[in-house]
C-alpha cells in the first residue's frame, strides 16, 4: 500500500523505515477489521469501522512498533 515511499526516497532514515512498516501493518489490519463479514455488515458498519479505524490508526501503529523493540 504504501512501497512507493521506499523507491520515492521520502524515507530516509532507520526510524522512518521501521515507523512505515508499522504504518503499513496497522492499515493491513484495519483493512481487514473493515472489510470482515459480519452480522451487521451494511454500509453504517463500514462507516462506523472507518471512523474509528481513522481514530486509532496511530496507536495501533505505536504499538507495533512497541512490540518489534
Amino acid at each position: 500500500m504504501l512501497e512507493n515511499y521506499y523507491s520515492s526516497g521520502a524515507v530516509k532514515t532507520d526510524d522512518q523505515k521501521k515507523r512505515l512498516i508499522a504504518v503499513q501493518a496497522a492499515l493491513e489490519i484495519a483493512k481487514a477489521s473493515v472489510s470482515a463479514n459480519t452480522a451487521d455488515s451494511n454500509n453504517s458498519k463500514t462507516l462506523w469501522d472507518l471512523k474509528h479505524v481513522a481514530q486509532e490508526i496511530n496507536g495501533l501503529a505505536d504499538s507495533i512498533q512497541a512490540a518489534l523493540k
